[in-house]
Order: structure tokens, then sequence, then C-alpha cells
């Protein structure tokens, strides 16, 4: 007959309410409820021996022994407890040394008071001398202080052993479920004082994995908490435990997970929240942001994320792909408020591969003065200013490599101020190989660096009329009464570094005078280049950072150094841009590589882009133009609006004289474009090249406080394109040399 193997220990059904402890976490030190109940029997018999004697020794002939043994005992508690008094640090050691002291002087004042009573009485026993005694040891029995005094109390009450191994655990009250031993373990942990674990759900009945909600005190909020440190209150791999806010809650209360054994799909919890757990590990690429919210689309995740409160939201992302698995990093899109938090797109292939053709309507202006050049990764149409009704003229700049698409971009631009009434000056360094749709259909298209040097003097005198003219008034608006002039120099980094080192100076002199002070007249001009060194724009700063003021769109670039003199200074803070390679691979680089694909394999790039415009970073395309013969035929149909370009009036006509009056007779003509025969040639030579005094900040200050104190305020008005701090830092050098002085706080004036 067979038999079955008793088992050698008790064991405990697994689940919710009966939790298997020692599988799921490390054992409590267990409680020394043996060692309590000894000490307590004998000090309750050491109370019962002593009532005895109290209440004996006053009745017995020979009682000088006693007196004496009460006597020393009252005297030597007495003054340990005085010992105790003067060396007590904090009030809980008074008392508890006083608590010892209790039994040896209530008995010894007892044994006084019988003994007194027993002198003064008549005869016979009288009943005091036995209900005292009794009364007495009855208390103490009951209190028990001593033990009591030694936190060697009974296992309900909870209190810790001062006499067990120093080296040992403190004892605890064994829960009686896990989440109690949770709940424990979070108090005991001291990680947030005055917190505590509620809600606590545990997912399995034979795993650890848990949801609970950390509530703070009234009024207060749940202190920022370190995945590690939440790691080791549980003693769980790190990382597996993460807090997250928790819906309709404030920051009183926060939602704890912890998922060391189960994957999302094994505990029903979210997915997603699982997901973003692993990327916010420690050292992870969005350590510590939180995920408020997602949701999915047909071929879009989006994913809205914060950084904890007080702290700046910073995204990597090229370690956001590698988390996630991604290879082609222009399947994410990565945008932020430049505070706290930022929407993360991520697609199942680049959302940018196909486009769609401009049309008549993306390229008229809006009342806001804006057009669509093409569409943002999610589809919306991404606009840009061809000027501001606020700011007057814009300046502007675009970056990108051969190839990358600066024509297209140019051109929509160019339509874009054709349809909607603007005068367009065009200037193709590359002999108009660059944008050779825009000749003839465009107020001055200029091939070459003579044509256009011939085009920035014109439109320098153009804009010193405008000033002279409009001397006052502050503003511009567009036919009041001019129209708005948008100058666009391609491959301007041509002329920036001839070698002609007058003809450099003087362009770079007109393109900065442009920049500086042509918005106020509406003049506007934007730059299209390949490099943004300095080498490469004439070695002028102030050219590079003033058309950063306008719209920047940066392209696939051939150098990092481009791209981040190109994101210096507009950059929402916590962004990055990812790199745009010249052909994107639909089943990615790496596995385009592996399997041997052609190199021309893929789809092009080009036209994609990072436009920043308005404080905003947008991830977008150009509109697709198709390329018939070398030319883009659709963008060039789409310049025909009826009526000839847009030009100057007649007195800024004349003011520009003759180099206005032939500005196109160098230049090709296209079809149905034929010059008048009675045209006359180009005058010769060509006008005196205009030399420009280069000013600075200083000087700009002084010649503004030659008409009497200002204010940085009023200085800031008169300087608008200056910052404040500029204009502070050329105050204080000023003063050091001795040129300006304060008048009181914030007004200055020249030295008298």
């Amino acid at each position: 007959m067979p038999t079955t193997s008793k088992p050698t220990k008790k064991t405990t059904p697994k689940g919710p309410t009966a939790p298997d402890f020692d599988a799921l976490l490390p054992a409590l030190t267990p409680r020394r409820r043996p060692n309590i109940r000894r000490r307590l029997r004998i000090e309750r018999g050491v109370y019962t021996v002593a009532a005895t004697g109290i209440g004996l020794a006053p009745v017995l002939d020979a009682q000088w022994p006693a007196h004496a043994t009460v006597a020393a005992a009252a005297l030597a508690t007495g003054g340990w407890l005085y010992h105790k008094a003067k060396d007590a640090d904090g009030l809980g050691k008074l008392l508890r040394a006083s608590q010892r002291a209790v039994p040896v002087l209530s008995g010894a004042a007892l044994y006084a008071a019988l003994f007194a009573a027993t002198a003064t009485a008549s005869g016979g026993w009288p009943w005091w001398q036995v209900a005292g005694p009794a009364a007495w040891a009855a208390l103490m029995a009951w209190t028990a202080p001593i033990t009591r005094a030694r936190t060697l109390a009974a296992a309900a009450d909870g209190e810790e052993d001062q006499d067990a191994d120093p080296n040992q655990a403190p004892a605890a009250r064994v829960p009686a479920t896990y989440p109690e031993l949770l709940a424990q373990l979070w108090e005991e942990s001291g990680i947030a004082p005055g917190t505590r674990l509620a809600d606590v759900q545990q997912i399995r009945g034979d795993r650890p994995d848990f949801d609970a909600v950390i509530v703070a005190p009234r009024g207060r909020a749940v202190p920022k908490l370190e995945p590690v440190a939440l790691a080791a209150v549980f003693d769980i791999p790190e990382g597996t435990v993460t807090t997250q806010p928790l819906p309709g809650s404030g920051p009183g209360r926060v939602r704890l997970v912890a998922r060391p054994t189960l994957s999302a799909a094994d505990s029903g919890a979210d997915p997603m929240q699982t997901l973003w757990a692993a990327v916010t590990r420690p050292g992870g690429p969005a350590a510590g942001v939180q995920l408020l919210r997602w949701r999915s689309e047909t071929d879009r995740l989006v994913l809205q994320v914060a950084a904890p409160a007080g702290q700046e939201i910073r995204l990597n992302h090229t370690g956001l792909c590698s988390s996630l698995d991604i290879s082609d990093p222009t399947r994410v899109v990565i945008e932020t408020d430049g505070v706290r938090q930022g929407v993360i797109s991520i697609y199942k292939t680049n959302p940018l591969m196909n486009v769609r053709e401009a049309t008549a309507d993306d390229l008229t202006m809006d009342d806001h003065g804006r057009i669509a050049i093409g569409v943002r990764h999610d589809g919306k149409p991404c606009r840009v200013r061809l000027w501001d009704p606020d700011l007057g003229a814009l300046r502007g700049i675009t970056a990108g490599a051969t190839g990358a698409g600066k024509s297209v971009l140019q051109l929509l631009l160019l339509v874009g101020e054709r349809r909607s009434g603007i005068v367009s000056w065009v200037a193709d360094l590359q002999g108009g190989k660059s944008l050779p749709e825009a000749e003839g259909r465009v107020d001055w298209f200029a091939k070459g660096e003579d044509a256009t040097m011939a085009l920035l003097r014109t439109a320098h005198t153009v804009m010193a009329y405008r000033e002279r003219e409009s001397a006052d008034r502050a503003d511009f608006e567009i036919g009041e009464p001019w129209p708005l002039i948008n100058i666009t120099l391609d491959e301007i980094n041509r002329l920036l570094t001839h070698h002609d080192e007058e003809l450099k100076t003087e362009a770079a002199a007109l393109i900065a005078d442009i920049q500086k002070t042509g918005r106020k007249v509406g003049i506007g001009i934007r730059l299209a280049v390949q490099s943004l060194h300095l080498k490469d724009l004439g070695g002028e700063e102030a050219i590079r950072q003033q058309g950063k003021t306008g719209t920047v769109v940066l392209m696939r670039t051939l150098s990092s150094s481009t791209q981040a003199m190109g994101l210096d200074g507009i950059a929402p803070p916590g962004f990055q841009m990812a790199n745009i390679p010249a052909r994107i691979q639909p089943e990615g680089q790496m596995d385009a590589l592996f399997n041997g694909d052609d190199e021309t394999a893929g789809v092009s790039s080009a036209g994609m882009a990072y436009v920043f415009s308005d404080g905003r970073a947008e991830y977008m395309r150009t509109f697709y133009a198709q390329k018939t013969s070398g030319r883009y035929t659709t963008l060039a149909a789409l310049f025909d609006t009826g009526e000839p370009a847009p030009g100057l009036t007649e007195g800024e006509a004349a003011a520009a004289g003759d180099l206005y009056t032939y500005r196109n007779l160098t230049n090709k003509p296209v079809t149905n474009t034929t010059p008048a025969p009675s045209t006359p040639p180009l005058p010769e030579p060509a006008p005196a090249r205009i030399e420009l005094e280069k000013t600075t900040v200083p000087d700009d200050v002084l010649a503004h406080l030659a008409d009497g104190p200002k204010s940085v305020k009023d200085l800031r008005e008169a300087l608008p394109d200056v910052s404040r701090g500029s204009i502070t830092n050329a105050l204080t050098a000023l003063r050091e040399h001795g040129r300006v002085e304060p008048v009181s706080r914030g007004v200055w004036q020249l030295t008298t």
C-alpha cells in the first residue's frame, strides 16, 4: 500500500491573503516572545516576594536589618535616577529611567508608611498591613515597569528589544497579508517621512508585482523619489518600480507601479506604461520623465510626457530610438514646450516619404502673413511668414547641402510672394542655375556677382529713400505707400568668400545693413547657404545672427558644426535635431547595408527639414515638385497670375535710378518675355560702390545719448534689434572708459 510522506514543516498556501513572504521578499526578523515572557514572570515574582517582605518587616522584632536594606535600596535608586536625569539628552530617556525607579521608590515609601502606622497602632494586626503590600504588588505586576522600560513588551505591544543582539534587526509585527507587508516596509524605510502606502493591489498571488498609491499628508506633495531608492525599499531589481501621476489627483497622491517579474500582457497593466518604464530607468534616454497619456493612430503612436516638477525636460533622441529598437531615427519626432512637457511621435515608417504638390491656395498669403511651404510630420501644413503684420519685413536663413532641397524651398517662397503682391528681388550666384524658374517671373533676377552687387546697391538706395520719406512713422504697412520687398540671395557664400577683398567687404556691409534696418521700411532679406561658418559669411557674425531672427530652415547638412551654428540661440530647450540622411531606406539603413542594396535605393530626403519659426521647431518636408528637362515646370506654372510681377512705385524707381531701370537686360529672357528693342544698354561704368560704416552697439548707444539722457528702456526702443543685455554691457564698457555716466537708476548720459 503506497504511503504519503508528511511535510517536515508547515506550509502556507500562496495567495493575496496568505502570501509566501519568504519566496517574495526577505523574511522579517522573528519576534523574541519566549524571552519577553520569561522576563515578565521573573519581574512579577519579585514583586510578590517584595510585597510579602514589606508587609511583615515592620512588625518583626529585628527590624533594623530590614530598615537598612530598604534605606540603602531607596538611596541607591534615587542617586541612580539623579545621575540619569543629569545625563539624559532627551525626554524619552528620562521617562524610561523614572519608570525603572518606580518599583523601588514606591516600595520604600510604602514600607516607611506601614512602619509609621504600625508604631502608633494600639495593638492587633492592622488591615492595611496586608492590603497595602497586596495592592502595590498587583499594580507593579500589571504594569511591569522595569520590563516595559527595557522595551521588552508583550507581542501585542510591538516594542523594541534593546537587550537583543545589536546586530540583529529590530523586532516587528508579522503582517497578515502581502499588502500589509508592503505598507510596513514602506513605513520602516523612511524613504518619504510622513507618507504612507495605500490601495496596495497584488497583481497575482504567486508574484510580487503590485500597484499602490503613495499618499502624502494633507497639504503636502509626495517628494521626488529616485527609482534606485524605490527598488531598495522592496528589495526588487532596479528599474522595475516607478512612480507615475495618478489621474484625477494632485501632487499629494502618486501611483507606484512595481513589475519585477510580470510583463504588461501577464499583469494586465497598461502596455505603454510598462514600455515607458523601461525608457525611464536610471541612465535611460528619458530618466525620470513621466508618461502622462498616449494614443494610437493608424501609423502613429503619440505620447505626451513631462519632466518632474522643477526640472527641465530632456529627451535623448538617439537613446530613445535605441530603447524602442527603432533603426530609422526619422521615424521618431520629439517636440517640447521648452519647459516641462513634450510630445513624442513614433511612426511605422518615415511620415514624409510621400508629400503632395503645392497648390495656388497653399502659396497665397493669409491674414497673418503666412504661406504653406510643405507638410509637417503629422500631416498638418507647415506655414512660414513672408512678413509679420506686427514687426514688418522679416529676415531669414536656409542652410543645406547640395541636393538637400534649397532650390525648391526658395521657389515656393518666391511663388508665394508673386501670388501675394510682394516684390521679389532674387540674386542667383550660380549664374541662374539654382533658380532658373524664377527668371522673368520676378521683378529683378540677378545672375552672378556683378548683377548681385547692383541689386544690393539699389536695395540700399531704396532703403535710404524710404527712410527719408517715412521719417515721421516707426512702422511699415504693405501698400501704405510702398509694397513689401523681399530679397532672396541664393548661394550667397560665393560672394561672401570672393577673392576680391574689397568686393566681399562691400557685399557683407550691404547685407548686414539691410538686415539691420530694412525691417521698418518694408525690405526683408533671406539667405540660402551651404555653410554657416563665419569664414563663409565674410567674417560677419551679424549676418548669421540677424538671419536667425526670422525663419530658419535647417535641411540636410554636411557637418555637425553647421547644424550646431544654426541651432544656437533658436532651438527650444531640450531640443535635439535628428540627422537627415541623403536617402531614406524603408527597411532601415543597416538592413540595406546587410542586404547589399544599391546605394541609390530608397527615397531621396530632399526637402526634409526642421523649420524654426515663432519659437517653434517643426519637422517637415517641402511640397513635391516634378522636375522635367532640368526645370521644376509645375512650380514655374504657379508663378503665372495673369498680372505682371509686382515692382517698385514711381518714386522708388526714380530714386533707384538706371540700375533698376535696366535691371534684367543682361539676363536671358524666358518665353514670351522680350525686352523692348529701343532699350539702351546698361550704363558704363557701373556706379561707385557704396562704402558703409560698420557700427557697434556702443557706437549706437553713444549716438542716441548725444540727444540727451536716456533710460535703458528708451535705448531698447531706439535699438529694437539689439538685446537688453547687449545694451547693458555696452553701457558698462563705456562707463569704464569714461564715455558715459549714470544720472539716476537706469538713466544714462554722456560724461560731462
